[in-house]
């Protein structure tokens, strides 16, 4: 079968970004490992659920893995671009699609999943991607959405104010200004789920270290995978926004990939 072109995206699809999925969705997982015996979605699902759709695939792993975990259910990722995977489970479907374009699926999903949208769209788009999610639930189904904050935060003030890290999440939130993208999505998502129609809304915050230097063995694995998902991805999530609307002037892809090597130092 031939995969049609993906339309144009403003997070790049090379192996370094997928990689930087991979290591996003392994902090994930160990967020809530020891503590959940599902560390895949906290979504209470009580009937067995026959469909399931994960917006923003990327790789497709959650996919592939929830595919694994329920078997009887057909699992759904989509995204703008074909995954690099050679195998896949047999109730496991990724999908090339523009989910701001009418949705042709069929069948009600007993769970939505989505990840890492900050930028992604507009305003106006976010509002329509809810309510899409919406009208295409089965009642009694669960939505449900992870996102990190652009904004690294230092509990001692070890970090020097003007240093990369500190200014990274101000300079995305000026560059998408002027995109008129949808930023800090983490800030107003329940907000926004909540006028789609959804109710019986749970937020679970979690405090991500970037780095091995916590002294608990769990938070110090956890931050020496969000190291490597930083140092990697910093460029990546940054390129489209920083090259375009970069202020007070668009910058170079050197200057962008520049930053993301020094933050690796």
């Amino acid at each position: 079968m031939q995969i049609p072109d993906a339309p144009p995206s403003r997070v790049p699809a090379d192996e370094r970004m997928f990689e930087t999925y991979e290591s996003c969705h392994l902090v994930t997982v160990l967020s809530d490992s020891g503590e959940e015996e599902n560390t895949l979605f906290r979504a209470p699902i009580i009937q067995k659920p026959l469909h399931i759709l994960d917006i923003g695939t990327g790789k497709g792993t959650w996919a592939i893995e929830v595919a694994d975990m329920l078997p009887e259910t057909t699992v759904r990722g989509v995204d703008l671009f074909p995954p690099p995977v050679s195998w896949l489970p047999p109730n496991c479907i990724l999908e090339v699609d523009d989910i701001l374009e009418d949705w042709t699926w069929r069948d009600p999903f007993d769970l939505i999943h989505l990840r890492i949208l900050d930028c992604a769209f507009t305003a106006e788009e976010t509002e329509n991607v809810y309510k899409q999610c919406y009208d295409h639930m089965q009642p009694g189904g669960w939505i449900e959405q992870l996102e990190m904050s652009c904004f690294l935060e230092c509990d001692d003030d070890s970090v020097a104010e003007d240093s990369i890290l500190r200014t990274w999440g101000p300079r995305l939130t000026k560059a998408a200004e002027k995109a008129g993208r949808r930023f800090g999505i983490m800030h107003t998502m329940r907000d926004s789920i909540a006028r789609a129609g959804f109710t019986d809304i749970h937020v679970k915050e979690y405090k991500l270290p970037v780095g091995p230097w916590p002294r608990d063995k769990r938070l110090k694995e956890i931050g020496s995978v969000n190291f490597h998902h930083w140092a990697d991805g910093m460029d990546g999530y940054s390129m489209w926004l920083l090259t375009r609307y970069g202020d007070p002037v668009p910058w170079s892809k050197d200057e962008d990939e520049d930053m993301g090597e020094e933050t690796a130092r």
